[in-house]
């Protein structure tokens, strides 16, 4: 019983130090004041090659109405809850 509780004391506290190290690589990276890193949405960050251009054309443009009531994932739907233009704002 003795030798199952170090165990588990020894693993926990591997666990421990395991957080305290992910904790501080990501303050280290995110939280910092680093003046050299540009923040994550700049303009100077938009240039980042791993991002993908967006198309101009909408996505959602092109969809055809919903007429109600319809089924969806088996279940009925009467009518549509929202309520006026939910991307004006």
């Amino acid at each position: 019983m003795e030798a199952i509780l170090t165990l588990v004391g020894i693993l926990g506290l591997g666990a421990l130090l395991i957080s305290i190290y992910v904790f501080a690589v990501a303050a280290r990276k995110f939280v910092s004041d680093d003046e050299r890193k540009t923040p994550p949405f700049s303009a100077a960050s938009a240039s980042n090659d791993s991002w993908i251009p967006r198309n101009r054309e909408d996505r959602r443009q092109n969809r055809a109405k919903v007429q109600f009531p319809l089924r969806v994932n088996g279940e009925l739907v009467l009518h549509d809850r929202r309520k006026g233009d939910r991307r004006a704002a």
